[in-house]
């Protein structure tokens, strides 16, 4: 075998060991149309979402998952060669779950799941109840078992997938119903009582606590060491990126790490729309307030003004970032990476070919783009 030939043969095998799982709202199909996804960037499609009501039935308009969107998702995934799956749940569907998952109605919540899952011609569920209060671990666990005990009837057999955030004992214990397990390492900070200004999505803590000095300020890196020493097995683990970024405004913030007198407010903006309101341009290193934090590995602009209460710290992903993030989660030997959301980083405002920079830089990295750094 030639060197080019082995070369090209490690490469195909690193990208195919690694999944990156994309999500894709039903609300995001009118800004970016299936036909225009370039599905060679990922693994698995995650359509969000159906929500959970406390009958057990399925709510498929909250979130604009239509019979038109779910036909043209479906048979953009199959024509690709991707495996799509359906997404139950979502940010603060919690107390729906709850409902939906006790005794009473979990039999009827399954066969809806199941049911819209077979009718609809998905590859599997992935479960996004997100918030599991320890009140919830016992019902969340059997409805997890009976709902793979019921996928489990299928041939070829549907995947389950989840994505997390806490309780690593709980997954670790369910880890062999799963196919996935993928932490939500993107939103994990917020203008909090004790808090300081930090990064939504960084790979490292960068040696950094609280500070009262009780824990590591959060990062990627710690959660999916949680994980993986509660005993999930790092072939099933993986980190997540998001296609959005956080904006802090108030308080007179604007570097990583600064506290307040004043809490400051903080709002999730898609990609496409930061690009636009900070002029950030190929690369993402030359708009305006562009700062690299080298120790949490974490891109961010910091926006001073002449007045201070109008500075601003915004937290966001760049092709840096993300091709990092890609290359970590080889590095760590885990399983893959989740993107949330692929709409979000689509930028109609861009000629074809630069409208979706954040999802090119997830497929270079994925299939061995060279330069991997910590």
């Amino acid at each position: 075998m030639s060197l080019m030939l082995a070369g090209a043969t490690a490469q195909a095998e690193r990208a195919r060991s690694l999944w990156v799982t994309a999500y894709y709202p039903g609300w995001r199909q009118s800004r970016l149309a299936p036909r225009d996804i370039d599905f060679e960037a990922m693994t698995h499609v995650a359509h969000f979402s159906v929500v959970p009501r406390a009958d057990g039935s399925l709510d498929s308009a909250v979130n604009m998952l239509t019979p038109e969107n779910v036909r043209s998702a479906v048979s953009a995934a199959y024509a690709a060669g991707k495996k799509i799956l359906v997404t139950v749940g979502g940010q603060n569907t919690r107390e729906r779950f709850e409902g939906a998952m006790s005794a009473a109605h979990r039999a009827s919540f399954i066969a809806a799941l199941v049911g819209f899952m077979r009718d609809n011609g998905y590859d599997g569920i992935d479960v996004d109840m997100e918030d599991i209060p320890d009140r919830d671990v016992g019902d969340y666990a059997q409805f997890i078992r009976a709902l793979r005990a019921k996928l489990d009837e299928f041939t070829p057999r549907p995947l389950l997938t989840a994505a997390v955030l806490w309780q690593p004992d709980l997954f670790a214990r369910l880890s062999g119903e799963f196919d996935q397990i993928n932490l939500m390492t993107y939103n994990l900070s917020g203008p909090y009582p004790g808090w300081v200004v930090w990064h939504s999505g960084p790979l490292y803590n960068g040696g950094h606590r609280f500070p009262n000095g009780s824990a590591n300020l959060p990062s990627a890196d710690g959660l999916a060491e949680a994980f993986i020493a509660a005993g999930v097995p790092r072939s099933k683990l993986g980190v997540g990126l998001s296609f959005h970024g956080y904006v802090w405004s108030g308080g007179e913030v604007s570097r990583p790490r600064q506290g307040w007198r004043t809490a400051p407010a903080m709002k999730s903006v898609p990609y496409y729309a930061l690009a636009q309101t900070y002029g950030i341009e190929e690369g993402g290193k030359n708009g305006p307030g562009y700062h690299w934090d080298a120790g949490a590995q974490a891109a961010y602009l910091s926006i001073e003004p002449a007045a201070p209460a109008e500075a601003q710290f915004v937290s966001y992903g760049n092709e840096t970032t993300v091709a990092k993030t890609v290359q970590y989660a080889r590095r760590k030997g885990i399983g893959g990476v989740i993107l949330w959301d692929i709409g979000a980083g689509y930028r109609t405002d861009q000629p074809a070919g630069g409208r979706d920079r954040l999802l090119q830089a997830v497929k270079q990295a994925r299939l061995g783009a060279p330069g991997e750094t910590r």
